[in-house]
């Protein structure tokens, strides 16, 4: 029975310690997808006028909505480049800090690396539909008649 009480004690305190791990990386995750829309849609509202002279000059919606969609894409590629490479070096620092302890082995998480590349590309995706759906429906002329910024 002595040994049982510690035991429940030492789970409770891991519970504690998991639940506030798991809402730090969904604050984390819903405070980068905020970013990500933030900085799309942003992009995309500056630009409202120029996206008008070049519907002016001649442009079609479908050329306008390819060159975002790969602005939307080269958006992705970039901050996928860099997470990886800044986190694959701080996954190897903490691996050789913890390489003394001889419980862990180096390991590259493939899986959470295709499933954070496959989720940074919906959400990079739904930003730009959502920007897309607002230079749909700007007037040309109003657009370019508009001298606030």
């Amino acid at each position: 029975m002595n040994n049982y009480i510690p035991k429940i004690i030492n789970e409770s305190k891991q519970r504690v310690v998991e639940i506030f791990a798991y809402s730090f990386i969904v604050l984390i995750g819903i405070l980068s997808t905020l970013n990500i829309f933030n900085t799309i849609v942003s992009s995309i509202n500056l630009r409202k006028k120029d996206f008008a002279v070049l519907k002016s000059l001649g442009m079609s919606q479908k050329q306008i909505n390819k060159m975002l969609t790969l602005e939307g894409m080269f958006y992705c590629l970039d901050s996928i480049i860099y997470g990886l490479l800044i986190s694959m070096m701080i996954l190897y620092l903490m691996f050789t800090k913890m390489q003394n302890t001889n419980l862990y082995t180096f390991e590259v998480p493939w899986i959470q690396i295709a499933i954070s590349i496959i989720v940074t590309y919906i959400i990079t995706f739904i930003a730009m539909l959502t920007a897309k759906s607002t230079i749909k429906r700007q007037n040309i002329i109003d657009e370019i008649r508009n001298e606030n910024v």
